[in-house]
């Protein structure tokens, strides 16, 4: 029984090996290593967040370029240059791995689902976090046309990253647009409100006539105390009954009652209304506009950098390496795939020989 077994055992494992050396198609590896970059303000922007943790917007879009890469879109747009769904039904490829339109085993039936796989399993994207690269292999039969298949992944890669932003920037673009309209009416409303303050109390800025009685009262006060000097000096020697004497006085009197009617003023009981809760008002009709005025300008340069996002061609995947042409085959691995067999077909031949051992040793 034993002997049978390793009859078995040998038979499979040559067939196996007969078919790794001898039958197997020789597939060409083509490798090629790209850098995604931002040229955008916002790159400066990202470098900070990544400081704190954050993902930036640059490894967020190489890992959506992966999956475009490997997604069916992009196996169209390969297949219509390079026929590669006829490349994966052809004699190109052995018995073992090509696809057949009329296979009763589904995995080897040539519909859409199992070429993409075929596809993706030819394709190797793998992107490194330190460096922030993204290394791209395509396995092929023929090395030239892997090489020109990866040239076109990367080109069109490059063109729908691109596509992406712009068509992003396109929706903020119409969204800011119905801000900057929202923004210009707010700040139109404010302008309205601050007009209609001046006219109503006839005056450009409640604080403007604040400090100009500050200055009026000043000098007021100045004068009084230089017309007061001057009486108390000539008392001693004019005649109070005199007419400088009294033109002193009634200029002193004069003084007083201006500064008190300032004072007054100033305390907020003109004509009625409170000069203070007049600039108050003003201050904060001022303040409204100044802030609507200045959401309004941001609004503007956001919808013009949107503008020159749109039309721009702001994200570009730079070639660190280019497509590798490969002078000879990379699979398969003839040496380590022979010696993997024969480690695997070893030890489930030792598991069935122990089993065997343990039921005879029952038997007995």
């Amino acid at each position: 029984m034993k002997i049978f077994i390793r009859t078995i055992f040998v038979l499979v494992f040559l067939s196996v090996s007969y078919y790794i050396v001898s039958v197997e198609t020789e597939r060409y590896e083509s490798t090629s290593i790209t850098l995604l970059k931002d040229i955008s303000k916002k790159q400066t922007i990202e470098m900070s967040n990544m400081f704190l943790g954050q993902i930036s917007s640059t490894m967020q879009d190489s890992k959506v370029l992966e999956l475009y890469i490997r997604s069916p879109e992009m196996f169209n747009y390969i297949d219509s240059e390079y026929n590669l769904s006829k490349h994966y039904v052809s004699d190109e490829l052995d018995f073992a791995q090509r696809l057949y339109k009329d296979s009763s085993i589904p995995i080897y039936r040539a519909n859409k689902k199992n070429i993409i796989n075929k596809y993706n399993e030819d394709l190797i994207v793998f992107y490194d976090d330190p460096s922030g690269t993204l290394e791209l292999t395509f396995i092929h039969t023929d090395p030239e046309t892997a090489q020109r298949i990866l040239r076109s992944i990367i080109r069109r890669a490059e063109e729908i990253i691109n596509y992406f932003v712009r068509e992003n920037a396109k929706i903020a673009l119409s969204f800011i647009e119905k801000q900057r309209e929202e923004k210009r009416k707010s700040f139109m409303d404010a302008i309205k409100n601050l007009i209609i303050y001046q006219n109503k109390h006839s005056t450009i800025d409640p604080s403007l006539d604040v400090e100009r009685k500050i200055t009026i009262l000043a000098e007021l006060e100045t004068e009084l105390v230089k017309s007061e000097v001057e009486y108390n000096t000539k008392i001693r020697t004019f005649n109070p009954n005199s007419r400088e004497m009294k033109l002193l006085q009634s200029t002193i009197g004069n003084l007083r009652h201006s500064i008190k009617r300032v004072d007054k003023e100033l305390a907020g009981n003109t004509k009625g209304a409170e000069l203070n809760a007049n600039v108050f008002e003003f201050k904060l009709l001022k303040s409204d506009m100044e802030f609507a005025k200045e959401v309004y300008r941001q609004t503007l340069i956001n919808q013009e950098e949107m503008k020159i996002e749109v039309a721009q061609k702001s994200k570009h995947l730079i070639v660190v390496s280019r497509p590798t042409l490969p002078d000879d085959y990379d699979y398969p691995n003839k040496p380590w795939d022979i010696f993997t067999l024969l480690m695997v077909f070893f030890f489930i031949y030792s598991i069935i020989v122990a089993m065997m051992a343990i039921v005879e040793n029952h038997k007995d």
